[in-house]
């Protein structure tokens, strides 16, 4: 490719024949000052403009033009400002020629120059000298010199990280180096990696753009030895989880936020190899889910987090950081705060609790569950989002189901939020507080408590609903009611008055 490319721009010129050869080498000095001054005079056309840039590529490939290039550079930056297709060919075939005719010793520090000028201006100008750097290089490999280059790309990246057109020509310039490099590549790997994250972490990215960074992510990770972009995210963000937990940069986060999208782009990226970083990650996730914390921010971390405990290969580290996740993450979102209109955020919380709770271990849930109940009774009792109810009575059967043998002081604090979603309006949340009434049952605290009596004699009125859905359930659930006696008891007592006896009969000649 790059051998095609360097015969459709350089054969033609090299038909220039020795007359011209001699007047360019002999009238250097006063051409390219005339030839510059016509490419850039305001009352040229375009066509003679045209026609001065492909002038100065035959002078580029004919004559040792070392002494004009900071001349030469600065026009072709000033003319990359047009749109015009043409004009930007030929700029990018002079600098192919001055690449190929010329080491880089002597190039690369003009260019370099000139762009630590312009760096603290953020204008187009800096864009497009990096433009220039990039197509000049594409003839180095291991001779070139990446030091002074990374550390350019670095400081313009500190000074301009907001500015996408310069972020984008600095994403360009790395894709460059990442194609002419080879041994001295893992050198730099961390810092062009960085680069490409910033960019990654602009929101609204021209269409095709995020293939284009997967594809060149996959180029660094191949020429670095890694067997996959996951590889790379796993083994280069070490040092930028640090930087911004010593920072504390999250504090100052918003959904908006470059960094933030930053820390989503590594998260995403990292794919199983956030099983190394998890401390770091739960404390940024935990300051971001703060109740006090923007609403949008909140969301996002919790999509973050839901993909993250998902991921399969890493299920034994959910599973070891899964009561760490509920007290600093989960349980924190689930709060009710006044002022807050923050149902989604309490039903994403929740919905992640309830995949998270199959790696509890019984002891964990006993206590976690002091600090739990009170936002999940919250959860339970919001009479506006019937989804957030729903979610919170199938996290409260999964939880009871772990551990029915919950403290008796956790029983008797919670129960009456159970009794009180049986006259929940939505028969799906009165069929799964059954559930979960049915697993607290085989609680040995209820053998010996009047709690159980009281639970018995507020479910068994259920078994008369108008639902027979709800009273399959509420059948199944008195099964395991125990003492057993006193179920049967007050079986006998309700039945008299019942409208739809069956379930009750049967009931009593099941156990009687």
């Amino acid at each position: 490719m790059e051998l095609q490319k360097s015969q459709i721009i350089l054969e033609p010129l090299k038909a220039i024949n020795n007359g011209h050869r001699y007047i360019i080498q002999k009238n250097l000095n006063q051409l390219i000052p005339m030839v510059l001054k016509e490419a850039t005079e305001f009352q040229s056309s375009n066509q003679l403009k045209l026609k001065s840039l492909q002038q100065l590529k035959w002078i580029c490939y004919i004559a040792d033009v070392q002494e004009h290039l900071t001349q030469i550079f600065k026009v072709l930056a000033k003319l990359l400002y047009s749109d015009d297709k043409y004009f930007e060919k030929e700029i990018k075939q002079i600098c192919f020629v001055i690449g190929n005719r010329i080491q880089s010793d002597f190039y690369l520090p003009t260019l370099i120059s000139l762009a630590q000028l312009e760096e603290q201006t953020a204008s187009r100008t800096l864009a497009n000298i990096l433009i220039l750097i990039s197509e000049s290089i594409q003839h180095e490999t291991d001779n070139l010199e990446l030091q002074p280059l990374i550390h350019l790309i670095i400081q313009v990246e500190n000074q301009n990280g907001e500015n996408f057109e310069i972020m984008d020509a600095l994403f360009q310039l790395s894709s460059r180096i990442i194609q002419i490099s080879q041994n001295n590549l893992t050198i730099y790997a961390r810092q062009i990696f960085q680069i490409i994250l910033s960019v990654k972490s602009f929101s609204n990215l021209p269409q095709g753009y995020a293939q284009q960074i997967e594809t060149v992510l996959k180029q660094l990770a191949f020429r670095c030895g890694y067997s996959s972009v996951t590889d790379l995210h796993s083994n280069e963000v070490n040092l930028l989880l640090d930087h911004i937990c010593q920072g504390q940069q999250f504090k100052t986060w918003k959904s908006h936020s470059r960094e933030f999208n930053k820390f989503k782009a590594i998260i995403q990226g990292c794919g199983e190899g956030v099983a190394k970083f998890m401390d770091q990650i739960i404390m940024i996730m935990a300051y971001c889910l703060h109740p006090d914390q923007e609403m949008d921010i909140r969301i996002e971390v919790l999509l973050l987090l839901d993909n993250m405990v998902q991921i399969k290969q890493i299920q034994e580290t959910i599973r070891m950081y899964s009561s760490l996740i509920f007290n600093q993450l989960i349980i924190p979102s689930m709060i009710w705060k006044i002022g807050k209109p923050n149902a989604k955020i309490r039903k994403a919380s929740v919905i992640i609790a309830i995949y998270l709770a199959d790696f509890l271990k019984v002891q964990e849930v006993i206590q976690l569950f002091t600090s739990l109940s009170a936002p999940l009774k919250s959860c339970l009792n919001d009479d506006w989002a019937p989804d957030l109810r729903f979610a919170a009575a199938r996290l409260t059967t999964k939880l009871i189901q772990i551990c029915p043998d919950l403290e008796f002081e956790q029983i008797r604090e919670f129960y009456p939020a159970l009794l009180e979603r049986l006259d929940d309006s939505q028969n799906p949340i009165r069929i799964e507080i059954c559930s979960a009434i049915k697993y607290l049952f085989a609680s040995p605290h209820l053998k010996t408590s009047t709690i159980a009596e009281y639970i018995i004699k507020a479910v068994l009125i259920h078994l008369d609903d108008s639902s027979e859905d709800v009273q399959k359930a509420v059948f199944q659930t008195l099964q395991c009611a125990v003492p057993r006696d006193i179920m049967i008891r007050e079986a006998e007592i309700s039945v008299k008055n019942f409208k739809y006896p069956r379930y009750c009969l049967e009931l009593i000649k099941m156990y009687k």
